[in-house]
């Protein structure tokens, strides 16, 4: 079963209207990465999460029925945007190439994983490391 998510909850003022890196310690920490639903006027639910899929608001991950439906929607695709999101990336800098993982909130730092000469040893890193076939 779904983890349950928070239906129609009192959102704070101007929640899909800031900038994510504006929120404070306490927002971030009560609605990061933590989807909820909102009842549409026919009955649906709109289900979404401040992710970061957004800078400014919330992430619409998607509509469904019933509630039910909704939980099972919300744990899918923040599953999804998690393993997306906490994917490496690759950077070229003038004298070197990073790996890092980007900061997974606003109020983190990226983390450097490996530094490498070239971009080809930086990709075989990545495809070594973090990549299943």
């Amino acid at each position: 079963m779904p983890n349950r998510i928070p239906l129609d909850p009192k959102l704070p003022k101007a929640f899909d209207a800031t900038p994510n890196d504006s929120r404070s310690k306490a927002q971030l920490d009560a609605w990061w990465d933590h989807p909820y639903g909102l009842t549409l006027a026919d009955g649906r639910i709109e289900v979404r999460c401040l992710n970061g899929g957004a800078w400014d608001r919330s992430t619409h991950l998607g509509v469904a029925e019933d509630y039910d439906a909704a939980c099972a929607l919300a744990e899918t695709k923040q599953a999804e945007w998690l393993k997306f999101r906490e994917r490496p990336c690759v950077l070229l800098d003038v004298d070197q190439v990073s790996v890092i993982r980007q900061a997974q909130r606003p109020d983190a730092e990226p983390q450097h994983l490996a530094a490498f000469l070239t971009a080809d040893a930086a990709n075989e890193y990545v495809r070594i490391n973090f990549l299943k076939a």
